[in-house]
Protein backbone atom coordinates (compact mmCIF):
# COMPACT_ATOMS: atom_id res chain seq x y z
CA UNK A 1 0.00 0.00 0.00
CA UNK A 2 1.63 3.10 -1.29
CA UNK A 3 -0.31 5.06 1.32
CA UNK A 4 1.18 6.56 5.13
CA UNK A 5 -0.05 6.51 8.67
CA UNK A 6 1.77 9.08 10.87
CA UNK A 7 1.40 9.29 14.15
CA UNK A 8 2.32 12.95 15.18
CA UNK A 9 4.51 13.48 18.29
CA UNK A 10 7.43 12.28 19.64
CA UNK A 11 8.82 9.19 20.77
CA UNK A 12 8.44 10.30 24.42
CA UNK A 13 4.67 11.81 23.87
CA UNK A 14 3.36 9.09 22.35
CA UNK A 15 4.98 5.92 22.51
CA UNK A 16 2.76 4.82 24.40
CA UNK A 17 -0.74 5.38 22.90
CA UNK A 18 0.73 4.17 19.74
CA UNK A 19 2.00 0.48 20.70
CA UNK A 20 -1.42 -1.00 20.02
CA UNK A 21 -1.35 0.05 16.53
CA UNK A 22 2.30 -0.34 15.34
CA UNK A 23 1.53 -3.88 16.31
CA UNK A 24 -1.08 -3.82 13.42
CA UNK A 25 -0.04 -1.39 10.92
CA UNK A 26 3.10 0.61 9.47
CA UNK A 27 2.88 3.24 11.41
CA UNK A 28 5.81 6.72 11.50
CA UNK A 29 6.08 8.13 14.60
CA UNK A 30 7.26 12.10 14.01
CA UNK A 31 6.79 15.66 14.78
CA UNK A 32 4.17 17.04 12.74
CA UNK A 33 6.72 19.80 11.25
CA UNK A 34 8.25 16.21 9.64
CA UNK A 35 4.83 15.26 8.80
CA UNK A 36 4.13 18.10 7.25
CA UNK A 37 7.79 17.60 4.92
CA UNK A 38 6.87 13.52 4.72
CA UNK A 39 2.83 13.54 4.09
CA UNK A 40 1.25 13.12 0.77
CA UNK A 41 -2.66 13.56 -0.13
CA UNK A 42 -4.15 9.66 0.54
CA UNK A 43 -1.63 9.29 3.59
CA UNK A 44 -3.64 9.76 7.12
CA UNK A 45 -1.88 11.19 10.21
CA UNK A 46 -3.24 10.58 14.14
CA UNK A 47 -3.05 13.34 16.40
CA UNK A 48 -3.53 12.42 20.25
CA UNK A 49 -3.50 16.36 20.86
CA UNK A 50 -4.79 18.91 19.29
CA UNK A 51 -4.24 21.51 22.50
CA UNK A 52 -0.85 22.76 21.15
CA UNK A 53 -0.34 25.27 18.20
CA UNK A 54 2.21 22.77 16.64
CA UNK A 55 -0.72 19.75 16.39
CA UNK A 56 -3.20 22.72 15.66
CA UNK A 57 -1.28 24.31 12.84
CA UNK A 58 -0.11 21.22 11.58
CA UNK A 59 -3.89 19.74 11.43
CA UNK A 60 -5.08 22.81 9.37
CA UNK A 61 -2.36 22.59 6.90
CA UNK A 62 -2.49 18.72 6.48
CA UNK A 63 -6.45 19.51 5.83
CA UNK A 64 -5.84 21.73 3.00
CA UNK A 65 -3.33 19.39 1.66
CA UNK A 66 -6.17 16.58 1.57
CA UNK A 67 -4.64 14.30 4.39
CA UNK A 68 -6.59 12.65 6.10
CA UNK A 69 -6.59 13.32 10.08
CA UNK A 70 -7.79 11.72 13.03
CA UNK A 71 -8.02 12.60 16.87
CA UNK A 72 -7.56 9.96 18.90
CA UNK A 73 -8.39 11.52 22.14
CA UNK A 74 -6.12 10.27 24.33
CA UNK A 75 -8.20 10.38 28.20
CA UNK A 76 -11.05 11.39 29.70
CA UNK A 77 -12.40 15.22 29.42
CA UNK A 78 -11.95 17.40 32.09
CA UNK A 79 -14.24 20.42 33.15
CA UNK A 80 -11.16 22.53 34.25
CA UNK A 81 -9.29 21.78 31.47
CA UNK A 82 -11.71 22.45 29.12
CA UNK A 83 -13.60 26.08 30.76
CA UNK A 84 -11.31 26.81 33.49
CA UNK A 85 -7.37 27.40 32.46
CA UNK A 86 -4.97 30.31 33.01
CA UNK A 87 -5.27 33.31 30.60
CA UNK A 88 -1.53 33.11 30.45
CA UNK A 89 -2.49 28.72 29.38
CA UNK A 90 -0.63 28.19 26.63
CA UNK A 91 -3.27 25.19 25.13
CA UNK A 92 -5.72 26.45 23.32
CA UNK A 93 -9.12 27.61 25.37
CA UNK A 94 -11.59 26.27 22.14
CA UNK A 95 -10.15 22.70 21.92
CA UNK A 96 -12.29 20.35 20.48
CA UNK A 97 -14.99 23.21 19.72
CA UNK A 98 -14.66 21.99 17.26
CA UNK A 99 -12.40 19.32 16.58
CA UNK A 100 -9.83 20.43 13.50
CA UNK A 101 -9.46 16.85 12.34
CA UNK A 102 -11.40 14.52 9.96
CA UNK A 103 -12.79 12.61 12.50
CA UNK A 104 -12.01 11.67 15.81
CA UNK A 105 -11.64 8.61 18.22
CA UNK A 106 -14.07 8.96 21.24
CA UNK A 107 -12.93 6.54 24.60
CA UNK A 108 -16.52 5.65 25.17
CA UNK A 109 -20.38 6.64 24.58
CA UNK A 110 -20.43 9.75 27.09
CA UNK A 111 -17.36 11.16 25.75
CA UNK A 112 -18.76 10.88 22.16
CA UNK A 113 -22.30 12.53 23.51
CA UNK A 114 -20.06 15.47 24.85
CA UNK A 115 -18.42 16.12 22.16
CA UNK A 116 -21.07 15.90 19.13
CA UNK A 117 -22.60 18.79 21.17
CA UNK A 118 -19.31 20.85 20.91
CA UNK A 119 -20.53 20.81 16.73
CA UNK A 120 -18.96 17.50 15.91
CA UNK A 121 -21.71 15.27 15.73
CA UNK A 122 -20.60 13.98 12.17
CA UNK A 123 -17.29 13.23 13.10
CA UNK A 124 -17.31 10.84 16.43
CA UNK A 125 -16.85 7.68 16.41
CA UNK A 126 -16.58 5.28 20.00
CA UNK A 127 -13.23 3.20 19.89
CA UNK A 128 -11.74 2.95 23.05
CA UNK A 129 -8.16 3.22 24.41
CA UNK A 130 -6.33 0.53 22.83
CA UNK A 131 -3.48 0.82 25.52
CA UNK A 132 -5.83 -0.78 28.08
CA UNK A 133 -6.85 -3.32 26.77
CA UNK A 134 -4.24 -5.56 28.18
CA UNK A 135 -5.27 -4.82 31.64
CA UNK A 136 -8.43 -7.01 31.22
CA UNK A 137 -6.44 -10.00 31.51
CA UNK A 138 -4.19 -8.49 34.65
CA UNK A 139 -5.05 -10.99 37.50
CA UNK A 140 -5.28 -8.82 40.94
CA UNK A 141 -3.61 -10.71 44.02
CA UNK A 142 -4.87 -12.10 46.49
CA UNK A 143 -6.72 -10.05 49.24
CA UNK A 144 -4.33 -9.18 52.40
CA UNK A 145 -6.64 -9.99 55.61
CA UNK A 146 -4.04 -7.95 57.41
CA UNK A 147 -4.34 -4.69 56.25
CA UNK A 148 -6.30 -2.44 53.55
CA UNK A 149 -4.14 -1.35 50.70
CA UNK A 150 -5.15 1.95 49.55
CA UNK A 151 -3.84 3.62 46.27
CA UNK A 152 -4.13 7.86 46.50
CA UNK A 153 -3.01 9.16 42.88
CA UNK A 154 -3.54 12.53 40.47
CA UNK A 155 -3.95 13.00 37.19
CA UNK A 156 -0.60 14.09 35.77
CA UNK A 157 -1.93 17.70 35.69
CA UNK A 158 -3.77 17.65 38.48
CA UNK A 159 -4.66 21.50 39.13
CA UNK A 160 -5.12 24.13 35.72
CA UNK A 161 -5.47 27.46 38.22
CA UNK A 162 -3.67 28.00 41.45
CA UNK A 163 -7.33 28.38 42.75
CA UNK A 164 -7.65 24.60 42.02
CA UNK A 165 -4.23 23.71 43.22
CA UNK A 166 -4.44 24.48 46.79
CA UNK A 167 -8.34 22.55 46.77
CA UNK A 168 -5.89 19.80 45.07
CA UNK A 169 -3.80 20.07 48.13
CA UNK A 170 -6.35 20.82 50.72
CA UNK A 171 -8.43 17.14 49.70
CA UNK A 172 -5.02 15.24 49.99
CA UNK A 173 -4.11 17.13 53.44
CA UNK A 174 -7.44 16.24 54.67
CA UNK A 175 -6.91 12.78 53.16
CA UNK A 176 -3.32 12.22 55.33
CA UNK A 177 -5.03 13.55 58.73
CA UNK A 178 -8.20 11.37 58.62
CA UNK A 179 -5.90 7.88 58.14
CA UNK A 180 -3.40 8.92 60.57
CA UNK A 181 -5.97 9.72 63.00
CA UNK A 182 -7.82 6.09 61.86
CA UNK A 183 -4.85 4.12 61.18
CA UNK A 184 -7.15 0.96 61.34
CA UNK A 185 -10.44 0.67 59.07
CA UNK A 186 -12.70 -2.65 59.61
CA UNK A 187 -9.87 -4.19 61.86
CA UNK A 188 -7.15 -3.94 59.32
CA UNK A 189 -4.46 -1.80 59.23
CA UNK A 190 -4.48 1.13 56.41
CA UNK A 191 -1.49 1.08 54.03
CA UNK A 192 -1.17 3.76 51.74
CA UNK A 193 0.47 3.88 48.20
CA UNK A 194 0.70 7.68 47.11
CA UNK A 195 0.96 8.30 43.58
CA UNK A 196 1.40 12.10 43.26
CA UNK A 197 2.19 14.47 40.45
CA UNK A 198 2.94 18.44 40.57
CA UNK A 199 5.33 17.61 43.31
CA UNK A 200 2.15 17.40 45.63
CA UNK A 201 3.66 14.43 47.63
CA UNK A 202 6.46 17.70 49.00
CA UNK A 203 4.09 19.76 49.41
CA UNK A 204 2.21 17.54 51.81
CA UNK A 205 5.19 15.66 53.13
CA UNK A 206 4.60 11.65 51.81
CA UNK A 207 6.50 9.46 50.31
CA UNK A 208 5.68 9.42 46.40
CA UNK A 209 5.83 5.70 44.25
CA UNK A 210 5.57 7.32 41.12
CA UNK A 211 8.24 6.90 39.00
CA UNK A 212 6.50 6.32 35.72
CA UNK A 213 3.26 8.15 33.62
CA UNK A 214 3.57 5.68 30.54
CA UNK A 215 1.17 3.21 32.31
CA UNK A 216 3.11 0.60 32.41
CA UNK A 217 4.05 0.76 36.35
CA UNK A 218 0.88 2.09 37.28
CA UNK A 219 -0.91 -1.28 36.07
CA UNK A 220 1.50 -3.20 38.45
CA UNK A 221 0.75 -1.28 41.44
CA UNK A 222 -3.10 -1.39 40.60
CA UNK A 223 -2.65 -5.56 40.79
CA UNK A 224 -1.41 -4.98 44.77
CA UNK A 225 -4.56 -2.41 46.37
CA UNK A 226 -7.66 -2.83 47.59
CA UNK A 227 -9.41 0.22 46.56
CA UNK A 228 -8.38 3.81 44.42
CA UNK A 229 -8.93 7.57 45.08
CA UNK A 230 -8.01 9.75 42.35
CA UNK A 231 -8.37 13.42 41.43
CA UNK A 232 -10.29 13.40 37.92
CA UNK A 233 -8.34 11.69 35.43
CA UNK A 234 -8.18 8.80 32.98
CA UNK A 235 -6.00 6.41 35.57
CA UNK A 236 -9.50 6.36 37.82
CA UNK A 237 -10.91 4.15 34.58
CA UNK A 238 -7.95 2.16 34.79
CA UNK A 239 -8.69 0.58 38.31
CA UNK A 240 -12.11 0.69 37.33
CA UNK A 241 -11.21 -1.79 34.68
CA UNK A 242 -10.05 -3.48 37.18
CA UNK A 243 -12.81 -4.27 39.45
CA UNK A 244 -11.33 -1.97 42.01
CA UNK A 245 -13.36 0.51 44.08
CA UNK A 246 -12.84 3.81 43.00
CA UNK A 247 -13.56 7.23 44.34
CA UNK A 248 -12.92 10.67 42.53
CA UNK A 249 -11.02 13.17 44.53
CA UNK A 250 -12.89 16.63 43.86
CA UNK A 251 -12.87 19.91 46.28
CA UNK A 252 -13.55 21.93 43.50
CA UNK A 253 -17.22 21.51 42.87
CA UNK A 254 -16.60 21.53 39.19
CA UNK A 255 -19.38 19.41 36.90
CA UNK A 256 -17.92 16.04 36.10
CA UNK A 257 -17.79 14.24 32.25
CA UNK A 258 -16.84 10.89 34.24
CA UNK A 259 -18.35 9.87 37.53
CA UNK A 260 -18.18 7.08 39.79
CA UNK A 261 -20.13 5.16 42.16
CA UNK A 262 -17.82 7.02 45.03
CA UNK A 263 -17.27 10.66 45.29
CA UNK A 264 -14.91 12.81 47.62
CA UNK A 265 -16.08 16.45 47.40
CA UNK A 266 -15.30 17.55 51.05
CA UNK A 267 -13.71 16.20 54.17
CA UNK A 268 -16.94 14.92 55.69
CA UNK A 269 -17.10 12.54 53.08
CA UNK A 270 -14.01 10.98 53.57
CA UNK A 271 -14.59 8.56 56.67
CA UNK A 272 -17.88 7.34 55.19
CA UNK A 273 -16.56 6.65 51.61
CA UNK A 274 -13.56 4.97 52.47
CA UNK A 275 -15.73 2.68 55.07
CA UNK A 276 -17.25 2.07 51.94
CA UNK A 277 -14.49 1.58 49.77
CA UNK A 278 -12.78 -1.03 52.64
CA UNK A 279 -16.71 -2.96 52.30
CA UNK A 280 -18.29 -2.06 49.03
CA UNK A 281 -22.03 -3.16 48.56
CA UNK A 282 -22.61 -5.14 45.30
CA UNK A 283 -24.71 -2.41 44.45
CA UNK A 284 -22.16 0.59 44.02
CA UNK A 285 -20.09 -1.53 42.64
CA UNK A 286 -22.74 -2.38 39.40
CA UNK A 287 -23.33 0.96 39.58
CA UNK A 288 -19.80 1.27 38.40
CA UNK A 289 -19.17 -1.16 36.34
CA UNK A 290 -22.45 0.70 34.56
CA UNK A 291 -20.47 4.05 34.82
CA UNK A 292 -17.41 2.58 33.23
CA UNK A 293 -19.23 1.03 30.40
CA UNK A 294 -20.25 4.09 29.45
CA UNK A 295 -17.55 6.18 30.00
CA UNK A 296 -14.84 3.88 28.26
CA UNK A 297 -15.79 1.17 25.16
CA UNK A 298 -15.17 -2.02 26.84
CA UNK A 299 -17.26 -4.23 24.72
CA UNK A 300 -15.52 -5.18 21.73
CA UNK A 301 -11.49 -4.51 21.17
CA UNK A 302 -10.29 -0.82 20.64
CA UNK A 303 -7.35 -1.72 18.85
CA UNK A 304 -9.62 -3.69 15.89
CA UNK A 305 -11.88 -0.88 16.04
CA UNK A 306 -9.10 2.22 15.27
CA UNK A 307 -7.29 -0.33 13.11
CA UNK A 308 -10.89 -0.58 11.28
CA UNK A 309 -11.44 3.48 11.68
CA UNK A 310 -8.06 4.08 9.79
CA UNK A 311 -8.22 1.98 7.31
CA UNK A 312 -11.65 2.97 5.95
CA UNK A 313 -10.44 6.38 6.41
CA UNK A 314 -7.14 5.63 3.91
CA UNK A 315 -9.70 3.88 1.47
CA UNK A 316 -11.84 6.54 1.34
CA UNK A 317 -9.17 8.86 1.52
CA UNK A 318 -7.50 6.85 -1.93
CA UNK A 319 -11.36 6.89 -3.56
CA UNK A 320 -11.72 10.84 -3.62
CA UNK A 321 -8.22 11.40 -4.40
CA UNK A 322 -8.73 8.83 -7.55
CA UNK A 323 -11.36 11.68 -8.34
CA UNK A 324 -9.82 14.88 -7.39
CA UNK A 325 -12.59 14.85 -4.49
CA UNK A 326 -12.34 17.00 -1.18
CA UNK A 327 -11.68 14.66 1.22
CA UNK A 328 -15.51 13.74 3.00
CA UNK A 329 -16.08 11.04 5.49
CA UNK A 330 -19.41 9.48 6.42
CA UNK A 331 -20.86 10.00 10.00
CA UNK A 332 -20.68 6.47 11.95
CA UNK A 333 -17.81 4.45 10.10
CA UNK A 334 -17.83 1.95 13.05
CA UNK A 335 -20.99 0.36 13.90
CA UNK A 336 -22.51 1.73 17.26
CA UNK A 337 -21.96 -0.22 21.09
CA UNK A 338 -24.61 -2.64 21.57
CA UNK A 339 -23.86 -3.01 25.22
CA UNK A 340 -26.90 -2.04 27.12
CA UNK A 341 -28.39 -5.06 28.97
CA UNK A 342 -27.69 -5.19 32.76
CA UNK A 343 -26.18 -8.87 32.97
CA UNK A 344 -23.46 -7.01 30.60
CA UNK A 345 -22.74 -5.16 33.61
CA UNK A 346 -22.77 -8.31 35.90
CA UNK A 347 -26.02 -7.07 37.62
CA UNK A 348 -27.01 -10.56 39.48
CA UNK A 349 -29.98 -10.38 41.82
CA UNK A 350 -28.42 -12.58 44.72
CA UNK A 351 -25.10 -10.58 45.18
CA UNK A 352 -27.08 -7.18 45.17
CA UNK A 353 -29.89 -8.39 47.35
CA UNK A 354 -27.47 -10.93 49.57
CA UNK A 355 -30.24 -9.97 52.53
CA UNK A 356 -33.10 -11.52 51.11
CA UNK A 357 -32.47 -15.47 50.66
CA UNK A 358 -35.49 -15.43 48.34
CA UNK A 359 -32.56 -14.29 45.36
CA UNK A 360 -30.25 -17.15 46.27
CA UNK A 361 -32.80 -19.61 45.49
CA UNK A 362 -32.12 -21.14 42.22
CA UNK A 363 -34.39 -24.49 42.54
CA UNK A 364 -36.94 -24.09 39.75
CA UNK A 365 -39.29 -26.43 41.63
CA UNK A 366 -38.57 -24.68 45.00
CA UNK A 367 -39.58 -21.32 43.63
CA UNK A 368 -42.57 -22.52 41.65
CA UNK A 369 -43.77 -24.29 44.87
CA UNK A 370 -43.26 -20.91 47.09
CA UNK A 371 -44.89 -18.88 44.71
CA UNK A 372 -47.94 -20.95 44.82
CA UNK A 373 -48.16 -21.10 48.43
CA UNK A 374 -47.45 -17.07 48.10
CA UNK A 375 -50.43 -16.06 45.89
CA UNK A 376 -52.59 -18.20 48.05
CA UNK A 377 -51.94 -16.57 50.92
CA UNK A 378 -52.29 -13.48 49.41
CA UNK A 379 -55.56 -14.74 48.13
CA UNK A 380 -56.62 -15.77 51.96
CA UNK A 381 -55.50 -12.11 52.75
CA UNK A 382 -57.59 -10.46 50.21
CA UNK A 383 -60.59 -12.52 51.67
CA UNK A 384 -59.80 -11.22 55.09
CA UNK A 385 -59.75 -7.55 53.99
CA UNK A 386 -62.66 -7.63 52.30
CA UNK A 387 -64.75 -9.36 55.04
CA UNK A 388 -63.24 -6.34 57.51
CA UNK A 389 -64.18 -3.74 54.85
CA UNK A 390 -67.86 -5.32 54.99
CA UNK A 391 -67.67 -5.49 58.72
CA UNK A 392 -66.64 -1.43 58.97
CA UNK A 393 -69.62 -0.56 56.53
CA UNK A 394 -72.09 -2.13 58.39
CA UNK A 395 -70.81 0.10 61.96
CA UNK A 396 -70.98 2.93 59.57
CA UNK A 397 -74.61 2.46 58.81
CA UNK A 398 -75.05 1.52 62.60
CA UNK A 399 -73.80 5.05 63.65
CA UNK A 400 -75.50 6.43 60.51
CA UNK A 401 -78.78 5.33 62.71
CA UNK A 402 -77.98 6.00 65.70
CA UNK A 403 -77.07 9.61 64.65
CA UNK A 404 -80.13 9.87 62.48
CA UNK A 405 -82.02 8.77 65.88
CA UNK A 406 -84.47 11.30 67.05
CA UNK A 407 -83.51 10.79 70.57
CA UNK A 408 -80.26 9.52 70.60
CA UNK A 409 -78.87 11.67 67.89
CA UNK A 410 -79.44 14.34 69.19
CA UNK A 411 -77.29 13.25 72.31
CA UNK A 412 -74.30 12.10 70.30
CA UNK A 413 -74.39 15.33 68.48
CA UNK A 414 -74.10 17.91 71.47
CA UNK A 415 -71.35 15.68 73.19
CA UNK A 416 -69.39 15.89 69.86
CA UNK A 417 -69.78 19.70 69.71
CA UNK A 418 -68.60 19.68 73.39
CA UNK A 419 -65.67 17.68 72.74
CA UNK A 420 -65.24 19.95 69.90
CA UNK A 421 -65.28 23.33 72.19
CA UNK A 422 -63.09 21.65 74.93
CA UNK A 423 -60.26 20.51 72.54
CA UNK A 424 -60.49 24.18 70.94
CA UNK A 425 -60.19 25.54 74.22
CA UNK A 426 -57.29 23.43 75.09
CA UNK A 427 -55.05 24.15 71.75
CA UNK A 428 -55.47 28.25 72.24
CA UNK A 429 -54.72 28.22 76.17
CA UNK A 430 -52.78 24.55 76.38
CA UNK A 431 -50.70 25.65 79.65
CA UNK A 432 -53.91 27.69 81.70
CA UNK A 433 -54.56 24.40 83.49
CA UNK A 434 -51.29 23.72 84.91
CA UNK A 435 -50.59 27.32 85.62
CA UNK A 436 -53.75 27.54 88.12
CA UNK A 437 -52.92 28.37 91.55
CA UNK A 438 -53.45 25.63 93.83
CA UNK A 439 -53.71 27.00 97.56
CA UNK A 440 -52.94 24.29 100.43
CA UNK A 441 -55.99 23.40 101.75
CA UNK A 442 -57.25 22.34 98.21
CA UNK A 443 -54.55 20.66 96.67
CA UNK A 444 -55.67 17.14 97.74
CA UNK A 445 -59.24 17.33 97.10
CA UNK A 446 -59.28 19.03 93.55
CA UNK A 447 -60.50 16.64 91.06
CA UNK A 448 -60.04 17.39 87.27
CA UNK A 449 -63.56 17.34 85.75
CA UNK A 450 -65.17 14.20 84.52
CA UNK A 451 -65.42 13.49 81.05
CA UNK A 452 -68.59 14.18 79.45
Amino acid sequence: MSQRVFFAGSREEVGHHAAPLTDRMDVALANPAEILTAAKPGDLVVFYSEHFDRFRDACRKLRENNVATLYMVDGILEWRNAWENRTDEPACPYTMRPVLSHKIACIGASQARVIASWGNAEKVEIVGIPRLEAMRQMKKSSPDNRCFRLLIMTAKCPAFTEQHRQQVIQSLQDLKQWIAQSPTLAGKRIEVCWRLTDDLDQVIDVPNELNDLSGAELSGVLSHVDAVISTPSTAALESQVLDIPTAILDYTNSPKYVTSAWEISAAQHIEQTLHELANPTEAKLVLQRFLLQDALHLETSATDRLSDLIQSMLEISQNCLEQSQDLQFPSQMLPPPSYILASSIGFEHQNVFSDRPEFSQSNLTAIQAELAHARREIEHLHREIGQLEAELRQAHEIFEQIQNHPIAGPVIRTREKLLGLLSGLKKTNPSKECKQPVDSKSKHTHQPNAPL
